[in-house]
């Protein structure tokens, strides 16, 4: 029966760990600042020491073994545990280093989460912030799967796993192009919604869930009210389409403020349909943060 030769080598084990998480050899090599070949000679040193395969190689694509899944999801708790233990260390002495995983989805992704990180790396100048930005459901899934720490999301789910908690009112607004008739007027009935063509963001979005529960509220199911014409993958592709000429869209404000300060777009008040909603941190309830993830929590919340 195959045994260990030697003690796992922590340094090859993470290196593995990250060639298994990106699929990648060269991707691997480039976020550690190895050259390939080397990134290589260490995978296969760990597969020597273990008597074992990790990785199958075929046509440039990359998967695990039944072994490789094994080490590498041993890999993620032993690592994490690795980061946390170093930075509870420099916590102790004062200072944070390091990284910072962090999910948003799509508008706090793109227009929240950035100036609040930078913001936050000018406090601890030791700790690089890496952001992943999708639709909400799909960074929840990041989050269970522990590819980020932390993350803000357009929807509130029912997953006792996971802690949400709101920190930002959003408000969203019914948007035109600046030559639409209904520029024209004071405002519309959700009825007449019906009768334009309808730019939507992709199921997952949480902007396209809240918009259902909103219009729920209202007494018009969506898909009774909503006349889809197109349904995209991000708010600015939305915000060009609008802007085109193609439909209408009901959006962020804060993602079209320039827009709408420039005349482009124009807001059209929707009678009785009050637009808000909520984003919301979300963190793993069974999983200790890591300090640098708590310390941005904490800085979120700072006046």
């Amino acid at each position: 029966m195959p045994k260990l030769k030697a003690d796992l080598d922590l340094h090859k084990l993470e290196i593995f760990y990250w060639v298994a998480e990106l699929r990648s050899f060269s991707q691997a090599a480039e976020l550690l600042s190895l050259r390939q070949p080397t990134v290589s000679a260490h995978v296969q040193e760990l597969e020597n020491s273990i008597g074992g395969k990790l990785l199958y190689r075929i046509h440039g694509r990359v998967s695990l073994t039944p072994l490789g899944q094994l080490l590498a999801d041993r890999a993620k708790s032993l690592l994490a545990f690795k980061r946390e233990t170093v930075a509870a260390i420099e916590q102790f002495h004062g200072t944070l280093t390091g990284e910072l995983w962090v999910g948003g989805s799509n508008i706090p992704g793109e227009y929240f989460l950035p100036q609040r990180l930078g913001a936050f790396t000018k406090k601890y100048p030791g700790v690089r912030p890496i952001l992943r930005i999708g639709d909400s459901a799909g960074i929840v899934d990041d989050l269970l799967d522990g590819k980020v720490e932390l993350a803000v999301v357009g929807y509130k789910a029912e997953d006792s796993r996971l802690r949400f908690e709101k920190i930002w009112d959003d408000e969203m607004i019914l948007a035109v192009p600046k030559d639409h008739p209904w520029t024209r007027r004071k405002s519309i009935q959700v009825t007449d919604l019906k009768t334009e063509k309808f730019i939507s963001r992709e199921r997952g979005s949480g902007t396209l869930e809240s918009l259902r529960q909103l219009l729920g509220k209202s007494g018009e199911p969506a898909d009774e009210v909503l006349t889809i014409s197109m349904e995209l993958g991000s708010t600015e592709a939305i915000k060009e389409a609008v802007l085109a000429g193609y439909g209408i869209s009901i959006l962020s404000r804060i993602a079209i403020r320039q827009e709408l300060a420039d005349g482009r777009l124009v807001e059209v008040p929707v009678r009785e349909l009050v637009m808000e909603r909520g984003f919301y941190e979300v963190y793993h309830n069974r999983r200790p943060l890591h300090p640098n993830a708590q310390a941005f929590r904490e800085f979120l919340r700072a006046p």
